[in-house]
């Protein structure tokens, strides 16, 4: 699945070719095969996507952890992940003419909300994640009176090799009255791989013979979070107290709903 915003009319010159007609792409006249077994599917899409994230942190040693020092060595938020840009490819093989098997390998960039798990704000730069997909789909006869629409329900179960992000916590006035008034640092995430599970609708629509628009909607839940041990020290390594860094074990877990359209060729 490819997340990105699109205008409509970058969407328009995607479906007619970069200048040729749209009319031209559809053929009244072209049909669904009579048994699809034995062909293959390789698609390209893109949309849109409305995905949060649980953000924990736990087990917080050091100063910032320290109640006595105003810390806390627990907390948690939640954080959206606007969509910015992504790809995605798919390749299926029908095992019968309404059963077919393949995988998706996509690209996603987020930008999260900043968000505010402990007593600092926290802002992460946009980032990207690969996901490898194996989809298992069932893929209904033609309906309509045109006989040109196919839809589709599919189980998808991905993997993540890892998230990689930088972003900035910014701890306010927090230590204003050491002298450090608007503290702010540079944090680097490296989550470690996690397993998503998802659930699929949609339908295909027969442009012309071995071509097809298709739609979808598509949610997705990760069975684990990513998981990273995070380092904060915010102020000058020798300072009296604060001099020595906190470290938390930080734990991402997202889910989203996503809207998809794109293209598919069969062979």
């Amino acid at each position: 699945m490819m997340i990105a915003r699109l205008s409509g009319l970058t969407c328009l010159a995607l479906l007619c070719f970069g200048g040729a007609s749209c009319a031209s792409i559809s053929d009244p006249d072209a049909l669904w095969p009579e048994d699809s077994t034995g062909l293959y599917q390789f698609g390209v899409s893109t949309g849109w996507a409305f995905v949060e994230a649980d953000v924990e942190l736990q087990d917080g040693t050091g100063p910032l952890a320290n109640p006595a020092l105003g810390g806390n060595p627990n907390g948690a938020s939640t954080t959206d992940l606007d969509p910015v840009f992504g790809l995605g490819l798919k390749l299926f093989y029908y095992v019968a003419h309404n059963w077919s098997i393949g995988g998706i390998i996509e690209h996603r960039i987020f930008d999260p909300e900043s968000t505010r798990p402990l007593n600092a704000d926290v802002d992460i730069d946009d980032f990207g994640t690969n996901h490898f997909l194996f989809d298992v789909r069932y893929v209904m006869d033609p309906i309509g009176k045109s006989k040109r629409w196919r839809p589709f329900f599919a189980l998808q179960l991905g993997y993540v090799p890892e998230v990689d992000a930088d972003g900035v916590v910014s701890y306010g006035d927090a230590f204003a009255g050491i002298g450090f008034p608007g503290q702010t640092e540079n944090i680097t995430l490296k989550g470690d791989e996690f397993f998503t599970a998802g659930a699929v609708a949609g339908t295909s629509y027969l442009l012309r013979d071995g071509l097809s628009l298709d739609m979808a909607l598509f949610y997705e839940v990760a069975l684990d979070p990513t998981e990273d041990e995070l380092v904060l020290d915010p102020l000058p390594s020798g300072t009296p107290v604060f001099g020595n860094p906190s470290t938390y074990q930080g734990e991402l877990t997202e889910e989203g709903l996503y809207l998809s359209f794109g293209l598919s060729w069969y062979f």
